[in-house]
């Protein structure tokens, strides 16, 4: 009889520890979700927006540029053989004060520029070396100079030029993008084909020869293309459109070309598609200089503009764009709806964590991202979590592993986790997150969402650390 007793005591003492148990893991794993609240404001986020052309500061504040276009001509860049003159460029593109604004440039090496007047855009010495091959031109899009492209003299010229670039640029941090240039008038890959003008362009075989230089010597920055093409696609570089805003150019062209392949009309050589391309690698270009630039922004035709940054995907267009924003009026309304439609557009819908933790143990955070642009981030910036005290000074940070280049344009779920040392002493703290530019070391992308902080994190939930 004692020992059923003892039996019984010792079930109903088990189911009581049960019990508590399962009460205790309960409040110890208690989760609370904080919703941020959106926000509609134009950011200043790196990569994307307008592009200035960089020789020009300008005088007013709108637009606010995070790029700038720097056109290099190689008669400008080696004016004699093995004297470059990087230093020069620099200045004349404003290279230091571009950079005190934290604008980064798109670099394209040109060597042909139609202009008003005659003249060449190789330096002399090269047009001696390649005895004076190439075209005079005078036609509809100006005078200049087109170099002889299937001289073999100019193709191992151009090699040493890529390498000199690439030594001054391929680590460079201010450098965001290379624009293969080089071949066809303003570097487009294309020449004049008509009744009055005949320019020959390479086919692949030749054109492929100036494109691995760059593929072999540019290998820490995006490269871009103005159109498919196979080596673009078979790298998976990103591609420019030059005629942006144009109906027939940008849709009945470029997208068509992008999505289909097309037959190359100056070589009659087919091309391949690069469907979804801009997933990988960038889209960019410059407004159809058909039109002056606030004809896009003009409420008659704001909807086929964005009608194509929807389709063609682009983080940036110029440098042929607006250069002077009104305050207020038509014409900023829909610069305005231009900006928060272009490029990444990244908020939180939702985090969720526990509601309390102790010291030494691992938070896991839960969140739900929502990227309302039309592409994804393409650098590989850390995503940070961290905590603040009560005074809002930061006790401990940590990157995570997500991978933000994986934020295409819709929703993304993460869980990532959050360490918090044995030394936190016991309160409340709000969790906080951020993407951090890595060469600054520094919160680097603003968020459509409230909880901006004054170091550019944004605040979330609390945590009870107890």
């Amino acid at each position: 009889m004692k020992s059923q007793i003892r039996a019984g005591t010792l079930v109903v003492l088990s189911s009581c520890l049960i019990i508590i148990g399962l009460v205790w893991f309960r409040y110890d794993t208690r989760k609370v979700t904080y919703l941020p609240v959106p926000i509609e404001d134009v950011l200043n986020n790196p990569f994307m927006g307008f592009v200035a052309d960089a020789r020009y500061i300008p005088d007013t504040e709108q637009p606010v540029y995070r790029l700038a276009h720097v056109n290099i001509t190689w008669k400008d860049l080696e004016p004699e053989r093995g004297q470059y003159a990087f230093e020069q460029i620099e200045r004349d593109n404003n290279f230091e004060e571009w950079n005190a604004r934290g604008v980064k440039f798109i670099i394209r090496l040109v060597l042909d520029k139609p202009s008003e007047i005659p003249h060449m855009d190789i330096p002399d010495w090269v047009h001696e070396l390649t005895n004076q091959q190439g075209t005079e031109y005078d036609i509809t899009w100006g005078k200049g100079f087109s170099p002889d492209y299937f001289n073999p003299t100019l193709i191992t010229l151009h090699q040493e030029l890529i390498e000199k670039l690439a030594d001054r640029y391929n680590d460079d941090p201010r450098i965001a993008y290379v624009q293969l240039g080089s071949l066809g008038h303003w570097g487009e890959w294309h020449t004049i084909n008509d009744e009055s003008t005949t320019i020959p362009f390479p086919k692949i075989d030749i054109a492929d020869q100036y494109v691995k230089h760059y593929i072999k010597e540019f290998t820490k920055k995006h490269l871009m293309m103005r159109r498919p093409y196979p080596l673009a696609e078979q790298t998976k570089m990103g591609l420019f459109n030059d005629a942006f805003g144009n109906q027939e150019a940008t849709v009945e062209g470029f997208d068509q070309w992008v999505n289909y392949g097309y037959t190359f009309w100056l070589t009659d050589e087919p091309m391949p598609a690069m469907r979804n391309y801009w997933t990988q690698a960038p889209a960019g270009g410059e407004f159809s200089s058909a039109e002056a630039p606030e004809y896009y922004f003009e409420d008659e035709h704001i909807e086929e503009t964005l009608s194509q940054i929807k389709r063609t995907h682009p983080s940036w267009l110029g440098p042929y764009a607006l250069n002077n924003v009104p305050a207020e009026g038509e014409i900023r309304r829909n610069v305005d709806r231009f900006m928060t439609t272009i490029g990444y557009r990244f908020s939180l819908l939702s985090e969720t964590h526990q509601e309390s933790i102790k010291p030494g143990h691992k938070m896991r955070v839960n969140m739900e991202w929502m990227n309302s642009g039309v592409a994804p981030f393409y650098e590989a910036w850390p995503l940070e979590l961290s905590l603040a005290d009560a005074d809002g000074n930061i006790v401990t940070q940590q990157i995570t592993k997500e991978d933000i280049r994986t934020w295409q344009p819709g929703n993304k779920k993460t869980q990532q986790t959050l360490q918090i040392p044995n030394d936190v002493v016991a309160g409340t703290y709000t969790i906080c997150v951020a993407v951090i530019d890595p060469d600054l070391q520094l919160p680097g992308i603003e968020f459509a969402m409230e909880g901006r902080r004054a170091d550019g994190r944004y605040t979330l939930g609390s945590v009870i650390v107890k």
